[in-house]
């Protein structure tokens, strides 16, 4: 922890001096003046500085309220000037050389014919996009997307699969994929993840960006990274948006959100705040059977129900200064508070050896649950030239807690429905803290003969502390029971650095990368005094390449090893209670899995992409649902590591223009897993089946201001590991209308018409099976409403390819 402290220290006192350093810099200018065709100045204009050589963005400056505008600090070379504005056209300039102090003639500006609403509409994105390397879902551009959560976004993905035991996330085969908010790491896993995305609304995401393969310039955890792009308003002025929506299934749901936002020359800042009011169920059916030697000694018939009500805030603020041309600074502070009461009913019905009832119990779960966290990010980037040289410095930190209280009650009952013992009333005290803190800094350099080359530094420290205190109330008691309490105490300290070098020639791209990772953790567990440490280095290598035949067709081919840590709570070796005869329990000697992909990528008239891959991964976290060695009517959920399983993989996107109102986006995505190990005494020598789905999104523009959509998704069964998943599908339909002047909007939607979108599954272990079917709250019908005040739009700017952001969108929007 010390030499972590110290490294922020040195990482700031760089950051200061090269900002104090640039102050003083000087090199030189290039100025000029914007004016209308009646010779009337143009101002709070964005003018863009580009490249000449592959006009490639360098710098964006506002003009003054007298139209003019000035670049400083340049280094001699040759640039062009461009202005795109709403309402003009837009405006390209001859090559400029730059050897001192350059005044231009003033820039005209002449008006446009098109007429802006025409403008809009063919600007909207589809919802599903492709860039290179990710799959990107416009949450705004999707009809039934409004009044959802995160989380309901996340599951309906192209590709995605969630499990229906713990939520964990599963990208096109692969597990262990690692879910960001605004460019960072969630310390949060399995259930826990979910809750928290359940409570962000539709309304305050911008995109969700899946990316499959990621680089070395990336966190090397996770198969795969999903990263939820909060909004933050780019728009000139002062500018905002309100939203409000109201949903019902079997329970009612409601989104509400503001966003607030000033940008001029020097300043941006901006503001947000969503409140979300949702309930939900869960409904589970389960039959579990157990066997001796292959011979029926039991079983239990449950039907679990679960009712949720979160109550959800989620406040984010934050400010850019641009001090000058060189130096950029800001933060971002944000902060959630998520409360629900979770009313858990269940019904078992107990089976003895001859499948004869033999006697029933039920058990009640009233919880109180208060989960809450706050972050601040203190971002700094300095430009060293005007070829792309930069630094970028993150330092962070953030806080999650949980205050939860628990009430369970559990009564039995004989086959005449009289109670033959005494009921079991058990009270539970969670408290759990964690911290993270972390900084970083990427440097980008251009080369000669166009080799870009990146390198950076990543450290992180994390500490989490949960403590479980349950007490026996039976018989008007109050004992301590230290069989179901736990404390424990977990640290994690990540060091990293990476460097990557690409280069672009003609019909060719690449980029070859390296990352080393240094991790140390350290669990203890203080109620029964057992601990844990284990030290490790891993190397995971990046490569791409990608070659572009004609304008109709290019291919692409990409590589990367990442690596999949157990969380804190896989490790934490105790038994959590579920219901009297189901535990959880972490497994401390559960190693970290690495994965190894190939992509290979397809691309027609940038429009159609087909992308073969393969994954291999060693050491699979599987979770494991089997009957405890000591109890064997006792079913114990843990984790274990498999040896391996490998995963090949064929995605197509193939939009299609059936007519000029009529679009279909068709997202295909197959897999086949093949699972080899013995956990849990059941062995899988390469077992697995072909799995595939298809996602098909009609879009309907009707008219310049009314739209529809139809949405199907279909699944086949699939194996996998220890799991047989039935088949699953799901139809959504909507209709949007925009009004005044396209700067509202009202959408109607009604989401898994049929009520078909449910689990149903069949876990197999030696001695052990298990069949059950589970249902949410899915058959959902919302109208929802936003408005956009202010400034409307602000003038598209053309990225580096493969650089950094645009230095105007900096704020908490770094990855890495």
């Amino acid at each position: 922890m010390k030499n972590y402290f110290i490294l922020i220290v040195m990482s700031l006192l760089t950051v200061v001096m090269l900002f104090s350093r640039s102050l003083h810099a000087q090199n030189f200018s290039l100025s000029g003046k914007l004016l209308n065709a009646d010779s009337g100045p143009v101002p709070d204009a964005i003018v863009q500085l580009l490249n000449q050589s592959d006009s490639s963005l360098i710098k964006n400056e506002f003009t003054e309220n007298d139209g003019t505008f000035k670049f400083d600090d340049l280094s001699t070379g040759n640039y062009l000037i461009q202005v795109n504005l709403l309402g003009y056209n837009m405006y390209l300039s001859s090559p400029i050389s730059l050897q001192q102090n350059l005044l231009l003639e003033a820039i005209v500006l002449q008006k446009s014919s098109i007429n802006l609403k025409e403008v809009s509409v063919m600007a909207r994105k589809p919802y599903v996009e492709r860039e290179k390397g990710k799959v990107i879902l416009n949450i705004d551009n999707s009809i039934s997307a409004a009044g959802s959560s995160a989380f309901e976004l996340i599951e309906k993905a192209p590709g995605v699969r969630v499990d229906n035991n713990n939520d964990n996330v599963n990208l096109n085969g692969k597990s262990g994929v690692a879910i960001w908010i605004d460019g960072k790491p969630s310390q949060m896993t399995g259930t826990d993840l979910a809750n928290y995305l359940r409570g962000i609304p539709s309304s305050s995401i911008e995109k969700i960006e899946m990316i499959s393969n990621p680089s070395a310039r990336y966190d090397a955890a996770g198969s795969s990274i999903i990263n939820i792009k909060l909004k933050k308003d780019k728009n000139i002025g002062t500018n905002g948006s309100i939203s409000n929506s109201y949903g019902q299934g079997v329970y009612m749901k409601s989104n509400n959100s503001l966003s607030l936002n000033h940008r001029n020359k020097k300043v941006n800042v901006f503001g947000s705040y969503s409140y979300a009011y949702r309930e939900a169920f869960s409904h589970l059916k389960l039959d579990r059977k157990f066997y001796k030697n292959d011979s029926f000694i039991g079983a239990y018939h449950q039907d679990n129900y679960i009712k949720f009500d979160f109550n959800n805030h989620v406040a984010r603020a934050g400010a850019d200064y641009y001090a000058n041309s060189k130096n950029i600074v800001g933060f971002v502070i944000s902060g959630v508070s998520n409360k629900f009461n979770p009313k858990g009913d269940n019904v078992a019905d107990v089976l003895d050896q001859n499948k004869e009832k033999s006697s029933t119990y039920t058990t009640t779960n009233r919880s109180k649950d208060n989960w809450y966290n706050y972050s601040l990010n203190l971002n700094y980037k300095h430009v060293f030239d005007s070829l792309g040289t930069e630094l970028n410095t993150d330092v962070d930190y953030a806080h999650f807690g949980n205050n939860t209280v628990q009430n369970f009650t559990t009564r039995y009952y004989d086959l005449n429905n009289l109670e033959y013992l005494n009921p079991y009333l058990l009270h539970g005290k969670i408290n759990g803290d964690l911290s993270v803190y972390s900084v970083k800094n990427d440097f980008v350099k251009t080369l000669k003969k166009d080799f870009k080359f990146e390198a950076g530094q990543k450290s992180s420290y994390v500490i989490a502390d949960n403590k479980l205190s349950f007490f026996n109330r039976s018989n008007n008691q109050n004992l301590f029971d230290s069989s179901k309490s736990n404390h424990f105490i977990y640290t994690e300290n990540i060091n990293a650095i990476y460097s990557t070098l690409s280069k672009d020639y003609k019909k060719w791209s690449s980029q070859i990368g390296l990352r080393c990772e240094q991790t140390s953790v350290k669990g203890n567990q203080l109620v029964n005094n057992t601990s844990f440490v284990n030290t490790y280095v891993q190397l995971f290598p990046s490569a791409f390449i990608g070659y572009k035949f004609n304008d109709v067709y290019g291919m692409e081919f990409n590589y990367s090893r990442r690596i999949n840590r157990p969380s804190y709570e896989q490790l934490n070796p105790f038994k959590f209670y579920i219901d009297p005869t189901t535990y959880k329990e972490g497994n401390p000697y559960l190693m970290p899995q690495t994965t190894e992909s190939f992509e290979w990528t397809h691309i027609f008239k940038q429009k159609i992409y087909a992308t073969l891959g393969f994954g291999r991964t060693y050491k699979n976290i599987t979770e494991v649902i089997a009957p405890a060695d000591d109890q064997p009517k006792l079913t114990i959920q843990t984790n274990k590591n498999l040896a391996k399983v490998d995963v090949y993989a064929f995605n197509c996107s193939l939009p299609i223009d059936v007519a000029k109102w009529w679009h279909i986006s068709n997202e295909f995505s197959s897999y086949y897993a093949s699972y080899t190990g013995n956990v849990a005494n059941t062995p899988l020598n390469n077992i697995g089946s072909l799995n595939f789905n298809i996602n098909m999104i009609n879009t309907f523009n009707f008219t310049s201001t009314l739209s529809g959509e139809l949405n199907g998704f279909y699944q086949t069964k699939e194996v996998y590991a220890f799991d047989l998943i039935q088949p699953r599908w799901f139809l959504n339909v909507g209709i949007q209308k925009k009004l005044l002047n396209n700067k509202a909007t009202l959408k109607l939607n009604f989401n898994d018409v049929f009520f078909t979108n449910q689990t149903t599954a069949d876990i197999a272990f030696t001695d052990y099976r298990e069949h059950f079917v589970v249902q949410r709250d899915s058959r959902i019908a919302t109208i929802a409403f936003s408005y956009k005040f202010g400034k409307s739009s602000v003038p598209v700017s053309k990225k580096r390819q493969g650089g950094a952001d645009d230095i105007k969108q900096r704020a908490g929007s770094g990855m890495g």
